[in-house]
């Protein structure tokens, strides 16, 4: 979670010099190269024939479109709106580890969530610009993109490794935006050293490293437990961004931070199956 809020301060940092969708692209391709050679490093074992369809799927839901999706979306509605959706996560992936894992959430794993999002959704919704348009409906459709992926990760983790998901669910979902190459290559003319530094970083560790992490934890912990400890995210970034780059957080992290903090040790509480 850590590493994954550290992306948000680079992401605005590489925002000052590129458009989202080449930034996006860029960060793909880095996490496909990186992962790649852990391929050849860590000797990754084809899948099986009967699990490519449950692996494209990881792939081209939790990477492709999620980006996608999340990309065109917040070109019309705030950040922190689009933070607040994002952080629905948790709650689809309870719904789908329920329906497809059998997984069973308690009403205390359900307070817990309530409370999370309720600390992100003060710290990140300005309700005075608050829209309900084309642009909310799509990051919604980026959080339901993002969930499937853990529930289809999860099973496929049965019978993989860590590494194994990750390096070809990155790699597979990297591929789409080659569509997007000519003009990433045009735009990345704009990126000065230190761009390309941070641009490599948001590939190689938030993705590459990033998505292997939350794979092996999946692999030990419930879906709905994993999707959950998402909501640790925005505080995490807040101070991150305070300390990197010098934005000064919201007063509302000081309310919505315990919160959160609350709400993810309120989901320590056994998830049965």
């Amino acid at each position: 979670m850590f590493i994954w809020a550290s992306a948000f301060a680079g992401i605005r940092y590489v925002l000052r010099q590129i458009d989202p969708m080449s930034m996006t692209a860029l960060r793909l391709f880095a996490a496909a190269g990186f992962l790649s050679l852990m391929v050849v490093i860590l000797r990754v074992r084809l899948p099986r024939r009967a699990d490519w369809p449950r692996l494209l799927a990881a792939a081209v839901l939790g990477f492709s479109v999620y980006h996608y999706l999340l990309n065109l979306g917040t070109e019309t509605i705030t950040a922190g709106q689009a933070s607040f959706i994002i952080a629905t996560i948790p709650i689809w992936t309870a719904v789908l580890a329920w329906r497809f894992l059998g997984e069973r959430l308690s009403p205390t794993n359900w307070l817990g969530l309530v409370l999370g999002l309720t600390g992100v959704g003060l710290m990140s919704i300005d309700f005075s610009h608050v829209t309900i348009g084309f642009g909310s409906w799509l990051v919604l459709g980026a959080a339901l993109c993002a969930a499937a992926n853990i529930v289809i990760t999860k099973d496929l983790l049965l019978r993989y490794r860590a590494i194994d998901i990750a390096a070809y669910a990155g790699i597979i979902g990297a591929l789409p935006f080659l569509l997007h190459l000519p003009w990433t290559w045009t735009a990345s003319a704009d990126l000065d050293l230190s761009g390309w530094l941070v641009l490599l970083y948001l590939g190689v560790i938030p993705i590459g490293v990033g998505y292997w992490l939350s794979s092996i934890a999946l692999a030990a912990l419930p879906a709905s437990r994993v999707a959950q400890m998402l909501l640790l995210i925005p505080p995490m970034a807040a101070v991150i961004a305070w300390v990197t780059i010098g934005e000064t957080p919201s007063m509302m992290l000081y309310i919505g931070g315990p919160l959160i903090l609350i709400g993810v040790v309120l989901g320590r509480k056994s998830t049965t199956s």
